[in-house]
């Protein structure tokens, strides 16, 4: 429900202040425990100068008490039915925060009954931290408390790891559809806790497709293709700092992944149950997909001993030369054009027990054809490839659509056109491609620079950094003596 009226309108604004006043309650109550605990810790002959609580000051800390926590689950109750909170956490956090200050009134009343006074006390305690606990979990989501418990305290106290998500993932992208298995997801880690059954700021629900449909109190969020008109795309695009920001500043944000997906998914039309992989996707999309899904390449680093010892063997064996990356990973940089035409397909694939380990990898003047580039397949890291004046066609283009690291290739001299460059549109780090002295036409180049540029992306690198440029120059220092408006001194004769 929406307020309606003068009074509705009041008590919505009354609402707002339930979070704040909360703690009122809860800190007095807890302060009169901790000073009871006090009094009865001075009945030992050893503590007798502590303080003691007396008879008036207890009365005066509980009708405090009593009356904050009464005032807290009013405004409770007129925040619960502002219309942004539904569902049976609510109502769960509504009924025991009624229910505990009940008890803190009935405390008040039977408080000089000694006999009565503390178990009755205990129990009224215990339905405050029963209260708060259901309400910070309706704020900050169910898993909030122990998200950060250290995996011993949780086994101690008998609890598992949380899923990372409550959607299951398909386990390729192949598989995937569209809004359940890829934008679903990210919605619920992201989004539901402020949009969901439990809590729906703006009258906006993102937990289902048919809630998400249907909008908020402002209109429809998605279906827009112009990033400009979409409100989803334009929340989640704005600095952390600007209110309007979606996920607010505090709470956990959206990856560059996740940014990625959810802004092409927004401004393709929001598709819902279509196949993944009947998509057109970009790049860099298709890439952030297969990430969520867990279909990105392995990060498992390969064993430097091993990897040097095989290195140094087929460096003698094959006749090439194999340099270290770095001074303390297992990279290598593996020239094969020092072999010449002796340096083959048959050679190529000896290169196995160092594939994992290979980002560099120059096979430029080579004998190796289209049948060696499938043994490239189990190199996942290769970053740089040179295959100028190799056998190379465009069925062998084909071959080097798993190499998603990689960033530079060099066709140049080989028998490639424009209908085999289209196979790497499956690279999305690819930055640098030379095809000097091929049949490939700079419109074709021109397109799969469009395929492989993502300018939304690119944009929000371009802001941060205009951000990141703002705030170094408010923290520097300028001091002017004036010495720059001072004519200069006259040239001697």
């Amino acid at each position: 429900m929406t307020a309606a009226g003068p009074v509705s309108s009041i008590g919505a604004f009354l609402g707002r202040f339930h979070p704040l006043w909360v703690h009122l309650p809860i800190g007095i109550l807890f302060l009169l425990a901790f000073l009871e605990a006090v009094g009865w810790a001075a009945r030992w002959p050893r503590l007798r100068w502590l303080p003691a609580v007396g008879p008036g000051q207890r009365t005066l800390v509980l009708l405090v008490g009593a009356a904050a926590a009464v005032t807290a689950a009013l405004l409770g109750w007129l925040l619960a039915h502002d219309g942004d909170y539904e569902g049976a956490r609510v109502r769960t956090h509504q009924w025991l925060g009624i229910a505990a200050a009940a008890a803190a009134v009935l405390v008040f009343a039977v408080h000089r009954m000694r006999w009565l006074y503390a178990p009755l006390f205990a129990a009224t305690l215990v339905l405050l931290v029963l209260a708060a606990h259901a309400g910070g979990s309706l704020t900050h989501g169910g898993g909030f408390l122990t998200a950060r418990m250290p995996p011993a305290m949780g086994r101690l106290f008998g609890l598992g790891s949380p899923p990372a998500s409550t959607v299951p993932h398909p386990a390729d992208i192949g598989r995937a559809v569209a809004f359940p298995d890829v934008v679903q997801p990210i919605l619920n880690d992201r989004c539901v806790g402020c949009h969901g059954p439990d809590k729906s700021n703006g009258g906006l629900r993102m937990d289902s497709w048919g809630q998400l449909a249907k909008g908020g109190k402002h209109g429809p969020v998605v279906g827009a293709a112009d990033p400009a008109a979409n409100p989803f795309v334009r929340r989640i695009d704005l600095p952390t700092e600007v209110k309007e920001h979606m996920p607010p500043a505090g709470r956990p944000q959206l990856t560059d992944d996740e940014l990625t997906i959810l802004e092409w998914w927004a401004c393709a039309g929001a598709p819902r149950e279509k196949p993944v992989a009947s998509l057109d996707l970009p790049a860099s999309v298709a890439e952030a997909i297969r990430s969520r899904l867990g279909g990105a390449a392995t990060d498992v680093v390969p064993d430097r001993v091993a990897v040097f010892s095989n290195a140094a063997r087929l460096a003698r064996e094959l006749n090439i030369l194999i340099h270290p990356l770095s001074p303390d990973g297992p990279w290598l940089d593996v020239n094969a054009r020092v072999a010449g035409r002796a340096f083959g397909n048959k050679e190529l694939a000896l290169l196995s027990p160092i594939a994992p380990a290979v980002q560099w990898l120059d096979l430029g003047g080579t004998s190796v054809s289209d049948a060696g580039l499938a043994c490239l397949a189990s190199m996942h890291r290769l970053e740089r490839l040179h295959l100028d004046q190799c056998r190379i066609t465009d069925f062998g283009l084909g071959q080097l659509a798993g190499l998603r690291a990689m960033e530079y290739l060099n066709l140049r001299g080989t028998s490639v056109s424009d209908r085999g460059i289209i196979e790497l549109r499956q690279l999305p780090r690819l930055r640098s491609l030379y095809v000097w002295q091929t049949a490939v036409t700079p419109a074709a180049v021109k397109a799969l620079g469009e395929a492989l540029t993502d300018r939304r992306r690119i944009a929000r690198l371009e802001a941060e950094q205009s951000e990141l440029a703002r705030q170094i120059s408010a923290e520097q220092f300028q001091g002017n003596t004036g010495e720059s408006l001072r004519p200069p001194a006259p040239k001697p004769p």
